[in-house]
């Protein structure tokens, strides 16, 4: 009796078709222009299968209309229920601005979805001059992007402007100064619209916009030239002018660019150095050698003195005793017999 109702119950639901899981709810889902969006929309039973269903948009008319209809999805949009009948959900791609709005599952029942699509606003200030400098030979980067960065923007374009006309040099490069040596940086963030510049040169100094729909944000590069750079670096120095571009009405002043000395401090320092260190060894290297030579001199002083202090000098002197008184005057003497020698020892 039991299974007998069980079956009952299931032939009552599967007769039924499909019950929306979210039957009478609002769902808010975000998405970006240029990526894709899942609208979901599926049966609360596994095994139930929609009769029939349909997506509709509520369009700037004011009215729903289907989405299968409209040209702008005709290229746009996939359903999965061909391969999972249960699931209804619907997948558009390469999305844009136009396609935010409510969007109706719809069945038996119905679910609602209101679809928010953010797109590109660009970060920098599109009132203000960007000033860029780089240098000769190197590479430089002119900063800019979308507040979000998987937004894609629609369009992006980045001119250069000579005298008073305008080139493109990405996407489509219309300057011949500028081919093959241009690029974006947003190999991981869509947002990223930053366009980096190799092998500068001097004739690449002047004004840059970055363009995304009707928004522009303006650069001025300055090239500097430098003799006997070893090390390429990018170097990028940005700040913000209040001066709108005049490439139409006058020539633009050249930028003052202020000089780094902390190179020449570093040299400096070093020569001074080396010089102290040459002036100290050759101070070490002269008291060893006279401290050699004071040594020397005195050591064979002392030997010459040891040397004389062995030798002895004698001298003899002779002492005559003469008597007076005792010898009668016609006796003579003779001298050599009352003679006699003392030594007398003399130091040098």
């Amino acid at each position: 009796m039991r299974d007998h109702l069980y079956l009952f119950f299931f032939m009552i639901q599967f007769s039924s078709g499909c019950i929306l899981s979210d039957e009478q709810q609002t769902i808010e889902i975000t998405g970006y222009t240029g990526g894709s969006v899942v609208l979901p929309c599926s049966c609360a039973h596994p095994q139930s299968t929609a009769n029939t269903f349909t997506w509709l948009y509520y369009g700037n008319g004011k009215q729903w209309i289907p989405v299968f209809e409209d040209e702008e999805y005709s290229s746009r949009r996939v359903l999965f229920n061909e391969s999972s009948p249960q699931n209804l959900s619907l997948l558009i791609s390469d999305l844009r601005k136009e396609d935010e709005g409510y969007y109706q599952c719809k069945t038996e029942q119905s679910t609602y979805i209101h679809l928010i699509v953010k797109g590109c606003d660009l970060v920098q200030n599109t009132e203000k001059l960007n000033e860029v400098t780089g240098y000769a030979g190197e590479s430089v980067v002119l900063p800019c992007s979308c507040s979000e960065l998987l937004a894609k923007p629609e369009q992006i374009r980045w001119i250069y402007y000579l005298e008073k006309t305008t080139k493109e040099i990405y996407p489509n490069e219309k300057s011949e100064r500028h081919k093959n040596r241009v690029k974006l940086l947003n190999q991981t963030s869509p947002g990223n619209l930053s366009l980096h510049i190799s092998a500068l040169t001097a004739e690449d100094e002047g004004d840059y916009a970055c363009s995304v729909s009707s928004q522009k944000v303006y650069f001025r590069l300055h090239v500097e030239v430098t003799l006997g750079t070893e090390n390429p670096h990018i170097h990028t120095s940005i700040s913000l002018s209040t001066l709108q571009p005049s490439h139409q009405t006058q020539e633009l002043p050249p930028a003052q660019q202020p000089h780094d000395t902390s190179q020449y401090v570093f040299i400096l320092l070093g020569v001074i150095l080396s010089v102290l260190l040459l002036a100290l060894l050759a101070f070490i290297y002269w008291r060893c050698r006279g401290g050699r030579n004071v040594k020397t001199v005195i050591r064979d002083e002392e030997e010459l003195n040891r040397e004389q202090d062995n030798q002895d000098d004698v001298t003899y002197s002779a002492v005559v005793h003469v008597k007076t008184a005792a010898t009668p005057a016609h006796i003579e003497s003779d001298p050599a017999e009352h003679t006699e020698y003392a030594p007398i020892k003399v130091k040098r």
